[in-house]
C-alpha cells in the first residue's frame, strides 16, 4: 500500500516537534523557552488528525466480522510496545528512581488510569473503538452532529473546570477532532475552504484566549490539554491545515527534510516511548546539559541511533534465520 507523504511529513513534524517539546519542558524559566515550548503544542492534534485522516480515508466500510480482528490488531499495535516500554523503565527506575518502584505506580500505568507518561495511549486506546462508532453515525446526521456539538461545548466547558478524573472524559473533547477531520476529507481540494475554516479558528482561538484571561486561567496549552479545552483545539485546527498547505507544496522537501520526517513518521511510535527512556536516563545519570537545545540533540540523537540499532539487528536476525 502506498504511504501518504503529506500525512507521513505530517506525524514526522509532530513527532519532531513533540521530542522539542518535552526537551524544553525542562528549562521554561527562560522567556524564549517558554514560547517555544508552548507554541509547538499542535504536536498532539497534528498526531491524532494523522490517525484520523488514514483512517476515515481509506475505511469504505465497516462490517460486523471484521470489528474484532480490528480491534485485537490495533489494541495489539498500541499496548505491545507501551508494556515493552513499560517493562524497560521499571527495570531501569528499580535502580535509579526508587521513588517509583512501587506496586501503586506500576498498576496506575499498566491498567492506565494513572501514571505520568501514558494518556496519549490511552486516547489511542479509547479512539480505537470510537473511530468506527463515528464512521457507522455519519449516516444518522441527527446523532452524528449531536454528538459533535457535545463534544465543542465540552471543550468550551472545560475552560471553566476540570473534570477529576480527567482520563475518564479525555476522549470527548478531542472526539470533535474526528469530525473536523472527515471535515477536512470532504473539502481536501477546496483551498479557500480550508483557509477560511483555519482563519475562523485562529479568530476563535483569540476570542477564547481573552475569556481565559478575562477568568484567570492559565493561558498555556499544557493547562488547556488535560482534557483538552476549545482554546487548544481551535489552535491545533489552525495548525493542522497550514502544516498540510505547506506539506502540499513541498516546502518541508527543501534540503530533504522530508527524509527525516518520513524516518520519524513510520518510527513515531516507538520513538515516542524511546525517547522517554531517553530523557529519564540522562536526568537519572545527571547528565542534563545547561542549554535545552543541546538537551534536545541528545534526547533525538540518541532516541534515533537506538531505533536504527534495533532495526538493523531485526534485519541481521531475519536473514541468519
Amino acid at each position: 500500500m502506498n504511504r501518504d507523504k503529506t500525512i507521513d511529513n505530517l506525524r514526522g513534524l509532530a513527532m519532531f516537534a513533540m521530542i522539542v517539546i518535552h526537551a524544553a519542558s525542562y528549562y521554561l524559566r527562560n522567556k524564549t523557552t517558554l514560547l517555544i515550548w508552548d507554541n509547538l503544542q499542535w504536536a498532539v492534534p497534528v498526531f491524532f488528525f494523522s490517525s484520523f485522516y488514514l483512517f476515515f480515508l481509506k475505511t469504505k466500510e465497516i462490517k460486523k466480522e471484521y470489528l474484532i480482528p480490528f480491534f485485537k490488531k490495533r489494541l495489539t499495535r498500541l499496548l505491545l510496545p507501551y508494556y515493552v516500554f513499560l517493562a524497560a523503565y521499571f527495570f531501569l527506575a528499580f535502580f535509579f528512581d526508587k521513588n517509583h518502584f512501587n506496586s501503586n505506580f506500576f498498576l496506575a500505568n499498566f491498567f492506565l488510569y494513572g501514571g505520568s507518561f501514558n494518556w496519549l495511549v490511552l486516547v489511542f486506546v479509547y479512539f480505537t473503538f470510537l473511530m468506527p462508532v463515528i464512521w457507522y453515525l455519519k449516516r444518522h446526521k441527527i446523532i452524528y452532529w449531536g454528538i459533535f456539538a457535545l463534544s465543542v461545548a465540552s471543550s468550551f466547558y472545560f475552560i471553566f473546570a476540570k473534570p477529576i478524573p480527567f482520563r475518564v472524559i479525555l476522549w470527548l473533547p478531542w472526539l470533535s477532532y474526528m469530525f473536523f477531520t472527515t471535515f477536512f476529507i470532504e473539502n481536501a481540494n477546496k483551498t479557500k475552504k480550508l483557509f477560511l475554516t483555519a482563519i475562523l479558528s485562529l479568530v476563535l482561538f483569540f476570542i477564547l484566549r481573552q475569556v481565559e484571561i478575562n477568568i484567570g486561567h492559565n493561558l498555556t496549552h499544557y493547562e488547556n490539554k488535560y482534557p483538552p479545552t476549545l482554546y487548544h483545539l481551535s489552535f491545533g485546527v489552525f495548525w493542522v491545515i497550514i502544516l498540510h498547505w505547506l506539506s502540499e507544496k513541498n516546502v518541508f522537501a527543501v534540503f530533504k527534510f522530508d527524509r527525516l520526517l518520513y524516518f520519524l513518521s513510520i518510527n513515531s511510535y516507538p520513538l515516542y516511548f524511546i525517547h522517554i527512556l531517553v530523557i529519564y536516563m540522562i536526568r537519572w545519570l545527571h547528565l542534563s546539559p545547561p542549554y535545552w537545545p543541546i538537551f534536545f540533540v541528545e534526547i533525538f540523537g540518541l532516541s534515533c541511533l537506538i531505533r536504527i540499532l534495533y532495526l538493523r539487528l531485526g534485519r541481521a536476525f531475519a536473514r541468519d534465520h
